[in-house]
């Protein structure tokens, strides 16, 4: 055995051994449990749709004006900075997901912007945006999670519990999705290669040619290292579950989902 493989299996039984802390933390949480339930009227709200999660990669500005309007009338999430995109001033979001700790502190203000842009949105944040939430009054067009186990081969979704981390907010929009019952979940602008570029490079303009800073790379490389083996474990339970992840983002690469083109889904 590998030195490798040996630091793998002392990882998975950290991993597990942290699992099981966390769940027992969880247990006497009794509050947040209660908060949690309000989750169960979304629950297969969606079963059997289709939705199009759009990230805010740079490749969502090569969607043609018809192909938006394709959009418009589709379930559509939204995340982070993406309102500041021209894609959404056709595409209004269905659902809009702010995960980052940015934005319960620095970027607050994102919240009542994207309130009052699309005041129809549902949210999707995490027990870290509970204080956001409250003070916008917008608890209940939000579905708030709470997200403290390690995924390492399964991946709990169920929002009304204690469900798996994914450090990726595309990913916590799949994991959404397939708690709402999505058969079939899209991506789009997921090009996944934020470390490649060596300025932020998203499909809005306020953050062009600003350079990534010092050491980014490193901290990217472990980021991305991390995020994808997550999506191979989120893709193997959406496949067991007979859900459909698919990837409609050119060039991207995201490996962990099949992938097609626009053209032939929108039509």
């Amino acid at each position: 055995m590998s030195l490798f493989e040996k630091k793998e299996k002392l990882d998975s039984f950290f991993y597990r051994a942290f699992n099981l802390m966390s769940q027992a933390i969880f247990f006497f949480k009794f509050k947040l449990k209660r908060e949690l339930k309000r989750n169960s009227c979304y629950k297969d709200l969606h079963k059997g749709q289709r939705c199009f999660i759009l990230g805010a990669g740079p490749s969502l500005k090569t969607l043609t004006e018809e192909q938006q309007q394709f959009l418009k009338k589709e379930v559509t999430f939204g995340v982070n900075f993406l309102y500041k995109s021209d894609v959404l001033n056709i595409i209004h979001p269905t659902y809009y997901a702010l995960f980052d700790n940015l934005f319960f502190s620095r970027y607050r203000f994102v919240f009542k912007k994207i309130a009052e842009k699309f005041p129809d949105t549902i949210f999707l944040t995490n027990q870290n945006g509970g204080k956001v939430v409250k003070e916008e009054n917008i608890i209940n067009k939000t579905i708030k999670s709470y997200s403290k186990l390690y995924p390492i081969k399964n991946f709990a979704y169920d929002l009304t519990q204690n469900a798996h981390i994914t450090f990726n907010v595309v990913s916590e929009c799949i994991k959404t999705a397939m708690f709402l019952g999505f058969k079939e979940i899209y991506l789009l602008g997921a090009d996944y290669n934020a470390f490649a570029h060596p300025v932020e490079v998203h499909c809005y303009d306020d953050d062009k040619n600003k350079p990534l800073a010092q050491n980014r790379l490193g901290f990217l490389l472990k980021y991305y290292a991390l995020t994808t083996n997550f999506h191979y474990i989120i893709s193997k339970k959406a496949s067991k579950k007979n859900i459909s992840v698919i990837n409609l983002t050119p060039n991207s690469l995201l490996d962990a989902y099949q992938k097609k083109n626009i053209s032939d889904v929108l039509k």
